[in-house]
């Protein structure tokens, strides 16, 4: 919810992105700026952030192979020991 009457809200669409749309929320003493100058930002934003997110998806896939790795190796030294003294 975007409270006051007097900011200014741009709604854009970007092609060939994985965002749906992107809102851009001006300060109410700013003038309208260029179509072109607000497509080149959204562009240039909506540009960096799928590389972001494919960076963090990996860093996360990783993270839990390294834990379920870590994990497995614990369960197998736990149940060793256990073993061995059965």
């Amino acid at each position: 919810m975007i409270k006051g009457v007097t900011k200014s809200v741009i709604e854009l669409k970007p092609k060939n992105s994985c965002f749906e749309k992107v809102i851009i929320i001006l300060n109410s003493g700013c003038e309208l700026p260029d179509t072109e100058e607000l497509r080149r930002e959204a562009e240039l934003l909506t540009g960096k952030a799928p590389d972001f997110i494919r960076h963090s998806r990996r860093s996360n896939t990783l993270k839990m192979l390294i834990s379920a790795a870590a994990g497995a190796l614990v369960t197998a030294a736990s149940f060793l020991i256990l073993y061995s003294f059965v």
